[in-house]
């Protein structure tokens, strides 16, 4: 089965019509366009409650079982900010539950391992009216890029008269073509917490370390408020100085970031941006930070510089001290930028550590840390929950695809 999941604002049949053109068998549409996919909280009842099963109920909810049997899908995109939209990024959000909490390590990288046998082909097709040609390089290989994560094939369509269709090859991510800059220290600096979960994220208590330091010099907004979204956009257009504080989310932004990125005007003043992961490797943010290094000459501003701190997720875990000491110095870097007006570079390379893992870090981690790092932690969860048993259901696929799988 072939699926088309058509996530425009304005869907029109003629596109659909000529990418049917290419393939012999006839797909099945699914328009998502017009219904607003939740955008995901990172609860984890995926992973630890209901083992496979997103516990919202949405028309992205309804489509999990078409996704999953599907040897192919087509995700039909709109672009805004130049980048993918919120609808976009939501319904890749929203596929986590399609892989186990897990961790594996790829290439010095840490993934998430596979729930299910084999995941379909990705075919994807972007609005590139207004894209730069960079803008365009960044989507295509941040594009790529969540495919590879997700065990997919990675193609583009591209409409030159008919519709191409090409495979998608591996590219490093286009960074650091911006250089950062620097400004006088900043009176006040506004941080928007861009973290998806409803209570105690990480982000924000790495934030409050940065409020304790710097008092009324830095004032936090979080972003799930979206009923003050229109007045902070507008506010915006004169305030001088801006960072977006997140964390990392399916190699990207979490989608209600993005839509309120969606809404910003193009106005003077600097802009920041600091991602923390619960990857460790730095290297995991760098096709997010590609972007972030186009986005702040597109609204306008001043590119003060990306800082990637990975190795996060696992802070509240840590004693206090240990919290302390893991936070200062993301806290102090926040510090220096308003106190200096720049980054200190010997501390956004020393977050950044390691872009990757080398090969005794490697074999280490098959040793002990991939037994630390599922067995005792996620397993613990699960029998807490007592989903432990369902651990490894595949809620999704049909009696069809399991058949062909074996």
């Amino acid at each position: 089965m072939k699926t088309l999941f058509d996530l425009r604002e304005k869907q029109d049949s003629e596109m659909i019509e000529a990418i049917q053109s290419l393939y012999e068998k006839p797909l099945k549409v699914v328009g998502l366009g017009e219904q607003s996919i939740n955008a995901c909280i990172g609860c984890w009842s995926c992973w630890l409650k209901t083992p496979g099963r997103c516990v919202m109920k949405d028309a992205m909810a309804e489509s999990y079982s078409d996704y999953v049997n599907s040897d192919t899908v087509i995700l039909l995109m709109d672009t805004v900010q130049g980048f993918i939209s919120h609808q976009a990024k939501a319904f890749l959000d929203r596929t986590i539950p399609h892989y186990h909490p897990y961790i594996e390590m790829v290439d010095g990288e840490c993934h998430h391992v596979a729930r299910y046998e084999c995941y379909p082909d990705m075919v994807f097709y972007y609005d590139t009216e207004g894209l730069t040609n960079q803008e365009e390089q960044v989507i295509e290989d941040y594009l790529y890029r969540t495919a590879y994560h997700f065990k997919s094939k990675a193609y583009r369509i591209v409409k030159d008269g008919s519709p191409q269709l090409y495979q998608l090859e591996p590219r490093k991510a286009k960074r650091q073509s911006v250089t950062f800059e620097s400004v006088e220290p900043m009176e006040k600096l506004v941080i928007y917490n861009g973290s998806p979960r409803r209570r105690g994220s990480n982000s924000e208590l790495i934030l409050k370390k940065a409020v304790e330091a710097l008092d009324n010099r830095v004032e936090i907004r979080d972003l799930k408020e979206e009923d003050q979204w229109d007045e902070w956009a507008e506010a915006f257009k004169i305030e001088k100085h801006v960072m977006f504080f997140m964390s990392l989310y399916v190699h990207a932004m979490p989608s209600h970031v993005m839509a309120f990125i969606e809404k910003l005007q193009a106005s003077k003043g600097s802009i920041s941006f600091f991602v923390q992961s619960g990857f460790p490797e730095s290297s995991q943010s760098y096709y997010l930070e590609a972007y972030f290094e186009q986005l702040a000459p597109r609204l306008g501003r001043t590119y003060m510089g990306t800082v990637i701190k990975g190795g996060v997720e696992g802070l509240q875990m840590r004693p206090g001290e240990a919290q302390d000491k893991m936070m200062e110095p993301m806290a102090r870097a926040i510090v220096n930028l308003v106190c200096e007006g720049s980054f200190n570079p010997i501390d956004v390379h020393q977050l950044a550590k390691p872009i990757r893992f080398g090969i005794g870090m490697q074999i280490g981690f098959k040793l002990l840390g991939k037994r630390l790092t599922n067995s005792l932690f996620w397993d613990l969860h699960l029998k807490k929950n007592n989903a432990y048993e369902k651990r490894f259901d595949r809620p999704y696929l049909s009696l069809t695809k399991e058949r062909t799988t074996v």
